[in-house]
Parts: structure tokens; sequence; C-alpha cells
């Protein structure tokens, strides 16, 4: 077994080249109205949680004008960490409810909620410091953490099985543009209009992104539990991570998960303060940086939609891995912004197929009656890598120049590749 064994990732094709290609044509799934429908919620709610960064980003940066690089560098770290930590909390407990209530409701409930909890910073909290914002930003979050659960395991109940692969390309395309679209414009508004406008369109944005979805036609009978106490919950998300620890595929996906957004959380700190304080080009800047990637992040998910088909899930994951580690120590000899969007650009190219694969492969193999505990326990592993290193971030990031970080990223991903294809050469010659 050789190297090029190991990567050697074209599949053998299912049916004619015709019937290959529209399966895997994103806008073709389009069609489907019910997608359609989810599809413009994701993108109008995307947009606008874009936009409320920005705004977060600019309160930090008035709430730390006075401090040194160094000194700041935990206000930021707060920031993420209150928006991480109730997905941590709740996320396990949202997995089950999810698979109890009907996914539709959910959806349009928790764009809602959160339409209304945005709208309590400019108009109540705002003059009163950060500190206080930290806690509306958590009650957003806890209650963010339904949504996302939700809205990947009614993408099933929404699209034909050949079509999934479609349907998280151009939800990922999509929801890449318009994250890029509101930090581009988001930046902007910040710096010209003020923190307070980005807040009242971000609420705007939830409650457009909820009409949208209520325009859904879907049957959902869920399924009727006599019991619905605390044990019952427990026993319920017990067998989800269960089904993770006996499902190999699945299990791969949340370990690859694991390390690349603790490297995430690691790196977004650090990159954005030596944006906005170091180089001093504040939210344009950053701005900046959101073009590159979002713009590498469409390529992407557009190539990945399309050869998609003729690639094994777990090995794509494994040499995108490989990629963001190259992209990373690119980061590491950064010093324009120049050459962070170089670095940036790699990492968004391959973060597309990382998530699509890890998505589809995910929702290929669960079953439906235990999806939404599946998707909240790799929430949970997402939110907790993040929150982690986010935590650490404001430790490292005192005593280790952004370059060396960045360095230690670039390794640690590498390694962990390296470990992976060890681990399964090993097992192939046994």
């Amino acid at each position: 077994m050789t190297v090029r064994d190991v990567f050697d990732t074209l599949e053998k094709t299912q049916g004619t080249p015709g019937e290959m290609k529209r399966r895997s044509s994103p806008l073709r799934v389009l069609r489907n109205r019910n997608f359609f429908f989810l599809w413009i919620g994701e993108i109008i709610s995307h947009f606008g949680d874009r936009l409320a960064q920005m705004a977060l980003v600019g309160l930090y940066l008035k709430e730390t004008v006075a401090m040194p690089l160094s000194h700041s560098i935990p206000v930021m770290r707060n920031l993420f960490f209150f928006s991480t930590l109730p997905v941590v909390i709740f996320a396990p407990l949202a997995g089950v409810y999810v698979d109890r209530w009907r996914r539709k409701s959910t959806l349009m409930s928790c764009d809602f909620l959160r339409a209304g909890l945005i709208l309590i910073i400019p108009l109540m909290v705002y003059q009163k410091g950060i500190t206080h914002v930290y806690a509306v930003i958590f009650l957003v979050f806890a209650v963010t953490s339904f949504f996302i659960p939700a809205r990947s395991a009614i993408i099933p109940n929404l699209v034909e099985k050949r079509e999934l692969l479609a349907a998280n390309s151009l939800s990922n395309i999509t929801r890449m543009a318009a994250t890029v679209g509101g930090v581009s414009i988001g930046g902007i508004v910040v710096a010209f209009m003020g923190v307070r406008t980005s807040f009242y369109l971000n609420s705007l944005c939830f409650a457009l992104s909820g009409l949208a979805i209520s325009a859904i036609r879907i049957q959902e009978d869920p399924p009727s539990y006599a019991r619905s106490g605390l044990r019952e919950v427990g026993r319920e998300l017990i067998q989800g991570l269960k089904f993770i620890g006996r499902e190999p595929r699945i299990k791969f996906v949340a370990i690859s998960l694991f390390v690349l957004m603790g490297a995430s959380g690691l790196g977004y700190v650090i990159v954005t303060v030596f944006v906005t304080k170091a180089l001093g080009l504040g939210t344009i800047g950053l701005s900046i940086l959101a073009a590159s990637l979002g713009g590498t992040v469409l390529c992407g998910s557009l190539l990945y939609s399309h050869f998609g088909e003729h690639l094994r899930r777990d090995r794509v994951i494994l040499t995108s891995i490989i990629m963001a580690g190259i992209g990373t120590i690119i980061l590491a000899q950064s010093r324009t912004v120049f050459l962070l969007s170089m670095g940036v650009g790699v990492i968004g190219l391959v973060a597309s197929p990382i998530m699509i694969a890890s998505y589809t492969l995910v929702q290929e193999i669960t079953p439906d009656r235990i999806r939404g505990r599946i998707f909240a326990a790799l929430e949970v592993i997402i939110s907790s890598a993040f929150l982690i290193f986010v935590w650490l971030a404001g430790v490292v990031g005192t005593r280790v120049p952004p370059s060396q970080v960045f360095y230690l990223i670039g390794v640690a991903l590498l390694g962990y590749a390296g470990a992976v294809l060890l681990v399964r050469l090993s097992r192939r010659k046994a």
C-alpha cells in the first residue's frame, strides 16, 4: 500500500455521466420549492449574522481603544466565548427535542426569538458597556443551539437522497456568499453608520428568514413520547452518542471537526486582533480578508459540488485538512493584508469540501429518528473545540507572537492528518 493509494479518492461512478452531472449540479435542487425557501432563509439570516459580528467587533474596538494589543485579546476572546458557551450547554438537549418537535416550527420560532433578542442590544444595553452585551449574546446563541441541528436535520426531509450533496453544496455556497456580503457590508456599515444600525439590520434579517421558512410546505409527524422526563431525554441523548461511537465514519467526522474547529478558534481570535489592532485596519481590514475567504470558499464549494460524487467523503476531508495546515503555515509568514489574504484563501478553498463532505456523510448514514441528536452532538463537539481554543487564545496571544501561533496550528493539522494516514496504512497491512 502506497501513499498514492491512500490519496486515490476517485470512486467508480454510479449511472451514466449525464445522471452524475444531474446529481452534482447544486442549482437543480432549487427547483424543489421547499428547499428553495429554506435556502432563502439561510441567505438572509447568515447575512444578518455577519452584520452583527461586525457590530460586535465595532464594540470591541470602542471598548479597547486605549488598550495595548496584548491586553485587548481577552476582550475579543470573551465575545467569542459567550457566543459559543450556550451551544455547548444546550445543544445536547436541543438535539433530543429537535427529534421530538416539528422541525419547520422549530426553525421559525428560533428566527423570531433571535430577532427580538438582538433588538435588546441597541435599544437597552448598548450604552451600558460591552459586559452587558455578553448576556444577550449568550441568549441569542442559546436559541441558535436549537436552530442549527434543526436546519441540518430537515434537509433530508426536503430533498431526495441523491440530491443531498447538491443541497449541502448550495447551502454552503450561499452561506459563504452571505457571510462575505455581511462582513464586507457590515464593516462599512459599522465604520460609517455606526454599531446600532448593524444590530437593527440583523434583527430584521432574522425576522425575514422566519417568514421565508414559514412558506415551506411539509407534512411532519414526529414520534409521540409517553414520557418526557429528564431520564427519558438523557436516554435518548445517550442513544445518539452511542451511534456516533459505533459508526467509524461519523466518529472520524467528529474527531476531524474537533481538530479543525479548535484550530479555527485559536486562529480566528489572533487574526481578528492582528488585523484590527496590530495592522490598524479596523473592520475594513476584516472586510478585505472576508472577501478573500469568501471567494475561495465559493470556488471550493463549486468545485466539490461538481466533482464530489466521484470522491469518497472521508478522503476528501483528510486531504483538505492537509491543505488547511499548509494555508495556516502561510499565515505564519504573513506581515501584510495581501499575504494574510493568500493564507486565508488557501484555507477557504478547502474549508467547503470539509464541511460539505462531513454533513453529507452524516445525513447519508444517520436514520431520520435520531438525526437531530447526531447533528446536535456534532455541534457540541465543534463548539467545545472552538470554546476551549478561543479561551486558550486569550492566554497564548498575550505570551506568544501571532506568527508562532500560526506555525503551531499548521503543524498540528499536518500532524493529525499524518497520524490518520499512518493508522489507515497499518490497518491495511495487518
